[in-house]
């Protein structure tokens, strides 16, 4: 496997590893305003990508969508289904690979992504662009997120690397917005981009 990290998540997120590198304890603030901008259909379905311990997931439920998270790690899915009973919110959770899951095709109207993307080398993108664009329903979105350079163990969300996991002809792709990606304790230059299925 081709990946820019050889970490063991599980064993990270039973260190408290999140805690110091890559947790926010609340919804993204920039996946809050996305959400508020674009509501969705009576019946939507969202599936978080990497969903970690949860909390981008607990916002796509709270906005209204029939909401799916799925990570690597079984000990982050742990704190999220805890997470989710915690708050009464009906989620499903799952442990998963993002360049292979077994959910159905064209099952989502929506994907998002906080910072997995970034963490694959270009075979690995390759087999998650497959994934996105079996998973979308046709004009269905995927709201992605993460860094804006290379930089260990990050590889860049940036145009030549849209261009080459996404073309043109499955997808049309939004403007590369920069912003900062923050954590509780810190903060990545990040660039954030939505891309349509076609149809």
């Amino acid at each position: 496997m081709t990946t820019t990290t050889t970490m063991n998540w599980d064993r990270a997120y039973k260190a408290g590893d999140h805690h110091q590198y890559w947790e926010l304890s609340a919804p993204s603030p920039d996946l809050v305003g996305f959400l508020a901008a674009t509501p969705p259909a009576p019946g939507a379905r969202a599936l978080d990508l990497g969903c970690g311990t949860g909390w981008d997931t607990v916002a796509l439920a709270r906005a209204g969508y029939r909401a799916t998270g799925v990570d690597i790690s079984g000990e982050a899915v742990g704190m999220a289904v805890a997470r989710a009973a915690e708050l009464g919110l009906e989620i499903e959770l799952s442990v998963g690979d993002v360049r292979g899951l077994d959910l159905p095709d064209e099952e989502f109207d929506l994907l998002v992504d906080r910072g997995c993307f970034h963490h694959l080398g270009p075979d690995d993108r390759d087999r998650y662009a497959a994934e996105v664009a079996r998973l979308l329903a046709p004009g269905g979105l995927l709201y992605l997120r993460g860094s804006r350079q290379e930089m260990f163990p990050f590889k860049p969300v940036d145009a030549a690397s849209l261009a080459r996991h996404f073309p043109s002809d499955r997808f049309s792709t939004g403007p590369l917005m920069p912003f900062q990606l923050h954590t509780d304790v810190l903060q990545l230059d990040a660039n954030a981009v939505v891309l349509r299925r076609a149809d």
